[in-house]
């Protein structure tokens, strides 16, 4: 088959996809033929808009969130919401809708599926919620060890793709990834909402008092004095209950 991939314009291993179409295009058309490389079809999602508005103008999320310039995948996806336009609860409701499909088909995960960040690193969304995955959590609980114990993110990195441990997308290990994980709140039981922070329903894989602990550690790590805060920001259980 002649062509190019129309998502990362390669010529080789060529197929052709029906898919939902472009909900920006010509509303009486439902259906419309993409050509993609095989690797791309594979990860693609089956879902029209994620797969025009997200999968068809990303080649990855690394690419994502270059775009936007954001710390983590959601707020990219916000960012790209407010341009484009998009209803953010819809936009993530079918990003949730997706994982979960998947799931309940017995999918397996695939390495380059673009869209595996909607659910944090440890958990998986099922039926909207977020469930511990064990294997993952297990990983979580030994990042935040690790760091208490001494080691820089670079060396947990190396640990960890030493090991054959992979990141939600199949991936290596990035120094980026682990420092998302050490500043994420999802890890202590919270949620990020409308820019605040709020008890969430899943269950923690790590301790306020580590997670405020690793916060002042990454704090004291800091040698440029103008990234430096006064103190590292700590969260209280109270404030969440």
């Amino acid at each position: 088959m002649e062509g190019r991939c129309q998502r990362c314009w390669g010529t080789k291993n060529l197929v052709q996809r029906e898919v939902e179409a472009d909900p920006r295009g010509d509303p009486t058309v439902r259906r419309q033929k993409v050509l993609l490389c095989k690797a791309c079809a594979d990860g693609a999602p089956s879902d029209g808009l994620l797969f025009w508005e997200v999968f068809m103008r990303f080649g990855s999320t690394r690419e994502l969130l270059q775009h936007y310039e954001a710390p983590t995948e959601e707020e990219a996806m916000r960012k790209l919401c407010a341009e484009r336009g998009l209803n953010e609860r819809e936009v993530m409701r079918r990003v949730r809708g997706q994982a979960s499909a998947e799931a309940l088909s017995g999918a397996a995960r695939k390495v380059n599926s673009f869209l595996a960040y909607a659910s944090p690193y440890g958990y998986d969304y099922v039926e909207g919620a977020l469930q511990v995955r064990q294997e993952e959590a297990r990983v979580v609980t030994l990042i935040f060890r690790r760091y208490l114990e001494g080691k820089g993110i670079a060396k947990i990195c190396q640990e960890l793709n030493r090991d054959g441990l992979r990141t939600k997308t199949g991936r290596a290990w990035a120094s980026q990834t682990i420092a998302n994980i050490l500043s994420n709140p999802v890890y202590c039981g919270l949620s990020r909402t409308n820019g605040g922070v709020k008890k969430g329903r899943h269950e923690p894989l790590i301790e306020i008092d580590t997670f405020n602990r690793v916060q002042n550690e990454m704090q004291r790590r800091i040698r440029r004095p103008d990234q430096k805060r006064d103190e590292a920001p700590q969260l209280r259980l109270e404030d969440y209950n």
